[in-house]
């Protein structure tokens, strides 16, 4: 947005209380709003679409809010015959700490709102979100601004230089508030539409490019498995990447399509994502649990490294249309593979970090099971801290054909199940039902000391 500016040496006295001070703040916060919103969009816009990580294309959109709100302020006053020498400290004085505030703000709510970052330029949620930071951060530099100029500060530099650029507070207030009344909008419809239920329960599909038949689907009278199949209810994982080298880096890359051979884009929250991909080797090995990133085309992708030769699963759990669904394919790594045995049943895990969890709960096909982990560290228990909105994820995959099992954290304010809640305080409740005897693994992950850790049991179902 354009500036443009003429020059004043007559200098007024700034107001320093009531509604003429407030006027003048509010266009100077509108003034470096506006910068700050041109910086914001492109950095998000570009950081998003290149893939990079959340704190990535933060840095971008903060280098970029800080530049372009500068050159707003500076090229009136350049145009005005002012040397650049002398428009710089001009510029840093009367922006520096209103924008500094603003992306504070703009970029810490960003984090916050479930699916935001992950949520790319092509969904209606990336700019909802964006906007409502925006507007928001623009609300709380507000009082700011006014402080500074009372004090002499921020934009009251800029108007003691004598060059006060004509600025189009209307115009950006509108367009403000339009944004707003937007932004509310699609975050009152998302909250609406996420009804923040657990992963699934979706029966699976009857065909799969490998792992086509269920042989224990007999087994169970509600078979909550998933994962067997590469499509289910007119949904197809597509995967643009087949093949990986074991021990390095690489992207894999995906597509959710629809019946009408176009990739999926609206998906829903879950679990405070968009997308939850699991990967793991076919003998239950090398278990990863990654957060792809969504282009503006629908296209997932996400860095991965598979540690050994061999084939591996690879797990698209997602929400779309209401539904839970999990959807999966195989990614070789080339090379000998050497196999694993699957570890003995045991009740306890640690973890590579001397995170020390024990896991509690029967288990017998066909039932309703609720599994308790409780950990510790030196002897002393773990508070643990709220990963994936709860206090763990526990993924349970059955040996042979890698069914995916529904699982859920208990209900909130069920976190405990009564014949634990004695013995283990608060150790989080997972309910899921094993459908078939036989031999599974759980992968459970928590939070503690703002990492996440993964703990893994084998478990024996018997009837």
């Amino acid at each position: 947005m354009e500036a443009a500016a003429h020059s004043h040496h007559e200098h007024h006295e700034l107001p320093t209380s009531g509604s003429a001070l407030n006027a003048v703040a509010l266009s100077a916060t509108l003034h470096c709003l506006t910068g700050c919103a041109i910086g914001e969009v492109l950095g998000m816009v570009i950081g998003t679409a290149l893939g990079f990580s959340d704190w990535g294309t933060i840095a971008l959109a903060v280098g970029l809010a800080f530049l372009f709100g500068y050159t707003l302020t500076s090229l009136p006053l350049l145009r005005a015959g002012l040397a650049f020498a002398a428009v710089v400290p001009i510029a840093l004085a009367t922006d520096t700490f209103s924008i500094a505030v603003m992306e504070i703000v703009d970029n810490a709510l960003m984090l916050s709102i479930p699916g935001a970052m992950e949520s790319g330029v092509g969904d209606v949620l990336f700019w909802g979100a964006l906007s409502v930071a925006l507007v928001v951060a623009g609300i709380v530099a507000f009082p700011v601004n006014r402080w500074l100029i009372t004090r002499g500060k921020g934009h009251a530099v800029l108007h003691e230089s004598g060059h006060h650029p004509n600025f189009p507070t209307r115009l950006v207030a509108i367009v403000a508030t339009a944004a707003a009344v937007f932004g509310t909008t699609v975050l009152i419809a998302e909250a609406v539409t996420s009804d923040g239920g657990g992963h699934g329960g979706m029966p699976p599909a009857q065909s799969d490019d490998e792992h086509g038949t269920d042989e224990h689907a007999g087994d169970a009278q509600v078979d909550p498995v998933r994962g067997l199949a590469a499509s289910a209810d007119g949904l197809t994982l597509e995967l643009a990447t087949s093949h990986l080298s074991p021990g390095e880096p690489g992207q894999l890359r995906f597509q959710i399509v629809g019946g009408d051979g176009r990739a999926v884009r609206d998906f829903q929250v879950e679990h405070e994502k968009r997308m939850h991909l699991i990967v793991v080797r076919d003998d239950l090995t090398g278990f990863q649990h990654l957060h792809p990133r969504m282009s503006a085309s629908g296209n997932w992708t996400t860095a991965v490294t598979l540690a050994e030769p061999g084939k591996y699963r690879v797990f698209a759990d997602f929400k779309h249309d209401g539904q839970n669904q999990t959807l999966a394919r195989t990614v070789n790594a080339p090379g000998a593979a050497v196999r694993h045995a699957l570890p003995s049943p045991a009740s306890r895990a640690t973890t590579s970090d001397g995170y020390v969890v024990s896991l509690t709960g029967a288990s017998s096909a066909a039932s309703p099971a609720r599994l308790a982990f409780q950990v510790t560290r030196d002897g002393q228990d773990v508070k643990l801290q709220d990963y994936l909105g709860a206090k763990g994820h526990l993924v349970a995959l059955r040996e042979g054909d890698l069914a995916y099992l529904h699982t859920h954290p208990a209900a909130e304010g069920d976190q405990t199940s009564s014949e634990h809640a004695d013995e283990h305080g608060d150790a989080p409740v997972f309910e899921t039902a094993f459908p078939s005897e036989g031999r599974y693994r759980l992968f459970f992950q928590f939070k503690h000391d703002g990492q996440v850790h993964t703990a893994a049991f084998t478990r024996r179902v018997t009837r």
